[in-house]
């Protein structure tokens, strides 16, 4: 006997909860220098593709390599703040698509300034121990394009017929 329609519904909705604990837990993580907690939202060999002019990170221990690194370390101590924006999640049975945007705040001297503005897509896979992230990608939404070919790109696969 399959899930009833109620079940399938408390389901989805108990997975998006999930995956917005999960992925909104980033930010705050790497802004506490907690890059352990930050990487573990990855899969192993999950990867981050966090600029188009360089390579992706690749596994969850590249991931805290890069928290932990003198350029990452070097924003915290000056004042950084990662926050993410609303989340549109859209989930399967054992993965799910998330896009939002990434803004990053830095500070200088005693204010602070959105010094990034990016789009965001977060491909999710249901592991063991619960959601983890299969890829990031991160696009500067800046004149090249890019993060607007990123929520373009998205947009028309979650939603092919057009908004619901």
């Amino acid at each position: 006997m399959g899930e009833s329609d109620l079940e399938a519904r408390v389901r989805r909705l108990e997975d998006e909860s999930a995956i917005q604990r999960l992925l909104m837990s980033y930010g705050p993580a790497a802004d506490a220098g907690n890059a352990a907690f930050a990487a573990g939202l990855w899969l192993e060999d999950g990867e981050y593709d966090w600029d188009a002019n360089q390579d992706p990170f690749q596994g969850a221990g590249s991931v805290d390599a890069m928290l932990q690194s003198e350029g990452h370390q070097r924003l915290m101590a000056e004042g950084v703040a990662h926050f993410g924006g609303p989340l549109l999640i859209d989930v399967g049975d054992d993965d799910a698509t998330a896009v939002n945007y990434s803004l990053i705040m830095r500070r200088e001297e005693r204010r602070y300034y959105l010094w990034r503005v990016s789009a965001v897509r977060w491909d999710l896979e249901r592991s063991g121990s619960g959601w983890r992230v299969r890829r990031r990608i991160n696009r500067l939404l800046d004149e090249s394009g890019v993060g607007s070919e990123l929520f373009g790109a998205a947009l028309t696969e979650l939603f092919p017929e057009g908004p619901t």
